[in-house]
């Protein structure tokens, strides 16, 4: 926690004004120690795991239609030869956090905060030749009114994913904060944004189908759009988010949480709170993963599995799909993480991403694993992400193992050794080891950076040739 002068009470003057006095008022030298470095860690985590999904196949494909042979432009496609505008970058860097799912998030948030406040930065910062503390201080302020804004959103209704929905607004006012925009014009970024948000479509995610991609995408670049249309003097309705947004997507609309802890002498940082992902899969079935791993640790070689049940909160019983036909869909189905799981325990994230769909083993198994809500334990979500996992074996024994924190859980918290670990194993392959441990030094200490372009450089692969010559566009 930190003190701000925050003065005249937040509570006085409204939630979107209070959310909009509080972004104008951080500053990097008023953040906890703890929690710069935590913002320096979560980028790191983005721009390893952007670096990893810029590799897909279907983005490498929309890149080439949508860009062409294009390389120039003030800001970086990470992971890729590409520099393009500032919009473009953003959709592109924010849509590779989707294809891998092992982004971060907060939980009690119901969103993923950095996926869409950090590639819109991101872009603006190289754009603008802004530095790593500038950087670092808008993703603070943009991810605390994100998890505020999912909290006070939350339950949403049926069927809206909360990708390019709530977490824009969060990612429009961080962007113009960067652009250094004074009280009134944040104001105007959050109402503009709250009337430019989509509300997509839930079941695109389990489907597999690879519009989901696009979701967090469009969010980012519609947060550079509304953060450039508000210097340029943009305006919008006062009321957007409170009257028309907030109402109209969520079931139980909470106003009063919006500008929540955020005012009086003690501020606390929901930062701290958020979680980083050490499995390529929907959060959701990550403590099912950890059972797993744990039964099948002291299970005989020999043992023949008959069935597989697994209890666990709503949520996550809602991916009980038994026949995933898209590696994205996998991603988002309890019965495959516990098939693949058994079938190739490496635990190296390549592993669990590229598992064939077509083994017929695969599908055997998937077959016999039964998911269901348990009730006492649907009541402890969003405290924790309970699984309870029973293996019957066909010599008529059984063994069970519950979950409940996956690890890089703010209550299970990721080492800085582990997510470094994680940040050189996604990039390396691309990057080149030495080339990865020189990227994650800069990310580590973004703050001292002048330009964020000497990150974004270093984060482009080598040419073909072993070249590294630069393109033109800054």
């Amino acid at each position: 926690m930190t003190t701000l002068d925050t003065s005249p009470s937040l509570e006085m003057i409204g939630p979107v004004k209070g959310l909009a006095a509080f972004v104008h008022r951080l500053t990097y030298d008023r953040l906890p120690e703890r929690v710069q470095q935590h913002a320096a860690g979560i980028l790191l985590d983005m721009v390893g795991v952007i670096i990893w999904g810029a590799q897909d196949p279907f983005l490498n494909a929309f890149r080439t239609e949508l860009l062409g042979a294009a390389r120039t432009g003030p800001a970086t496609i990470l992971g890729t030869r590409h520099r393009c505008d500032p919009g473009q970058a953003a959709l592109f860097n924010a849509a590779a956090c989707t294809v891998t799912q092992i982004d971060e998030g907060h939980r009690r948030a119901l969103g993923h905060p950095g996926i869409h406040i950090f590639p819109a930065l991101l872009a603006i910062a190289e754009r603008e030749g802004r530095g790593g503390k500038a950087l670092l201080t808008a993703l603070v302020a943009g991810y605390e009114v994100a998890v505020r804004l999912g909290e006070a959103m939350r339950p949403l209704h049926p069927g809206i994913h909360a990708h390019g929905h709530w977490p824009t607004i969060a990612a429009a006012v961080a962007g113009a904060k960067l652009l250094d925009a004074d009280q009134a014009t944040l104001v105007q970024a959050i109402e503009a944004a709250a009337t430019l948000t989509l509300t997509p479509w839930t079941r695109t995610a389990t489907d597999g189908v690879t519009a989901h991609h696009l979701y967090a995408g469009m969010g980012a670049q519609t947060a550079v759009t509304v953060a450039y249309g508000t210097r340029a003097g943009m305006t919008a309705s006062q009321g957007t988010l409170t009257e028309y947004f907030g109402p109209r997507g969520s079931l139980a609309f909470k106003p009063e949480r919006l500008a929540a802890g955020l005012d009086g002498d003690e501020i606390e940082f929901e930062i701290l709170n958020n979680y980083f992902k050490f499995q390529p899969v929907c959060a959701h079935t990550i403590t099912t993963i950890e059972a797993v791993d744990a039964i099948r640790s002291r299970l005989p070689h020999t043992a023949t599995v008959r069935r597989v049940t697994v209890r666990t909160y709503g949520l996550a019983a809602e991916l009980s799909d038994q026949a995933p036909r898209t590696t994205l869909a996998a991603k988002f189905s309890i019965p495959f993480v516990v098939a693949a799981r058994l079938l190739s325990p490496d635990r190296r994230l390549q592993a669990l991403h590229e598992q064939d769909l077509d083994d017929p083993r695969l599908h055997d198994l998937m077959r016999r694993v039964h998911v269901e809500i348990d009730p006492v334990l649907d009541r402890e979500y969003p405290g924790a992400r309970p699984s309870l996992v029973e293996f019957e074996l066909d010599d008529g024994s059984s063994t069970a193992e519950r979950r409940d924190m996956p690890p890089g859980d703010a209550e299970n918290p990721a080492s800085d050794e582990a997510l470094n670990a994680k940040f050189l194993e996604l990039t390396a392959p691309i990057l080149g080891t030495e080339r990865a441990a020189t990227l994650a030094a800069l990310c580590r200490n973004a703050a001292a950076l002048e330009s964020i372009r000497t990150l974004t450089d270093a984060a482009r692969p080598l040419q073909t040739d072993g070249s590294d010559e630069q393109d033109g566009g800054k």
